[in-house]
């Protein structure tokens, strides 16, 4: 009997070994035809057991006006949030990055405007490939000077531990509550730094 319980133990371990150093398949697609768009979140999780599917855009919930006291209220407190956000950054950065895919074709009969936007976003992409550490990049961009349309299809696929996801998680919920405390204080908050030495040098 004593045995038994220390294998089953043993299994119980093993597992949550297992379910926290496996990696999360987390895509994010979107597609763009006009006016037309549409954002799906997918989660695939141990083995793709669990599979998700998460409609991002659109959506059925209507955003509320803001009065113009809480517009500049609000924009006080994410301001004051920067350096906080700045961390949160830092610990994507170790986040696995799978695949980045971006195809964009567009077209404006101004031929001057359309060399801008063409030009613009391959200086984005640029950005994109010295920033950003992806196993595999596709980024393609095709203009049209004949008639206006924009069509966008992208995909960006990640792989974070539950660890990532954890420490991740508890950095963003310290920037949620300083902004709700903001809000109760009426934008005035004190900023404190996150605690990096919990999450190592991730900057």
């Amino acid at each position: 009997m004593r045995y038994n319980v220390l294998l089953i133990i043993c299994i119980v371990v093993v597992l949550l070994l297992i379910l926290f150093i496996s990696k999360l398949h987390i895509l994010i697609t979107s597609k763009v035809k006009n006016e037309h768009i549409k954002v799906d979140l997918r989660i695939k999780y141990f083995f793709n057991i669990i599979n998700i599917n998460i409609p991002l855009y659109p959506t059925n919930k209507k955003s509320g006006k803001n009065k113009k006291g809480e517009v500049k209220r609000n924009r006080s407190i994410y301001n004051s949030s920067l350096k906080e956000i700045k961390v949160v950054f830092g610990l994507l950065k170790r986040v696995k990055i799978e695949e980045i895919y971006i195809d964009i074709n567009f077209g404006s009969e101004n031929i001057p405007f359309t060399s801008f936007i063409y030009v613009f976003i391959n200086f984005i992409y640029a950005n994109i490939i010295n920033i950003i550490d992806s196993n595999k990049v596709y980024l393609n961009v095709k203009p049209d000077f004949t008639k206006n349309f924009i069509n966008c299809d992208s995909k960006i696929e990640i792989k974070p531990t539950i660890k990532d996801i954890i420490i991740i998680s508890i950095a963003i919920y310290k920037i949620y509550i300083k902004i709700n405390k903001g809000k109760r204080n009426g934008g005035n908050i004190e900023i404190d730094k996150l605690n990096k030495k919990s999450y190592g040098d991730n900057i």
